[in-house]
């Protein structure tokens, strides 16, 4: 992939965020702290480029090698910028603590339940989307349950959705439209990706990741954990491959 459709591909990826939060700074709904957004901004570049530096030459004939790959430098990127967040003293703030990242295995009072109910839809939809393809075996089972719903879920519903409830103005008002902000994100993420020099648009995989999105931000913010949000990310890759 080039310098320029990389950019071109990140700019696809956060065109409709920005476009929501300008409506929200033009409408009042919330303030802006500038330095906040720049950070989410500069995160999701360097979790994204950490996945694609990393690739192998000639990766589209080593697809599965190229996951794999793809995914532990992702994961290696998140732990990192998590760490330099949480060790700098410029960047403290209450939304970026352990706790505010979820880095916690403290679940609230009350939501394991509803966890345990998000994680079960989540299975389910993870079985109807991989039904009719080919089982996946061996590597291609192991992935999910190593690597994807970790990095996914620190870099998603952890990073980014502290870095813009911080960049909102830190009330829990702003945590609800991170969360909405977050999903957004994530979804065009999965569902905007670079076929050569093109941009290929999926809407089908834009909305089935807006609904498993909500699905996993809502278990973050009842919880206040990350924990269960990677289990339910877990199940739903394992499910999609085991259909």
């Amino acid at each position: 992939m080039t310098p320029a459709v990389s950019l071109v591909l990140f700019a696809c990826w956060w065109v409709v965020p920005l476009l929501v939060l300008a409506i929200l700074r033009v409408s009042g709904q919330v303030r802006i702290v500038w330095r906040w957004l720049a950070l989410a901004l500069a995160v999701h570049a360097l979790y994204a480029l950490a996945g694609y530096t990393s690739l192998p030459t000639g990766y589209a004939d080593t697809v599965a090698q190229a996951r794999w790959i793809g995914r532990l430098a992702q994961l290696a990127a998140g732990a990192a910028m998590a760490l330099l967040l949480l060790a700098n003293a410029r960047t403290r703030h209450g939304w970026l603590t352990p706790e505010g990242l979820g880095l916690t295995i403290r679940q609230r009072a009350g939501s394991l339940t509803w966890s345990l109910a998000g994680i079960l839809l989540l299975a389910l939809m993870g079985w109807l989307a991989g039904a009719g393809a080919e089982p996946a075996t061996g590597g291609g089972r192991l992935y999910p349950l190593l690597l994807s719903g970790p990095a996914e879920e620190l870099a998603f519903r952890g990073l980014l959705l502290s870095l813009l409830a911080a960049a909102l103005g830190g009330t829990v008002r702003a945590l609800g439209w991170a969360a909405v902000l977050t999903t957004l994100l994530y979804a065009l993420t999965q569902g905007i990706g670079a076929e050569g020099t093109a941009i290929a648009i999926q809407v089908r995989e834009i909305g089935y990741h807006v609904l498993v999105g909500t699905i996993l931000v809502l278990m973050r913010l009842n919880s206040g954990s990350l924990l269960l949000p990677v289990i339910g990310n877990t199940v739903l890759g394992l499910a999609m491959r085991l259909a």
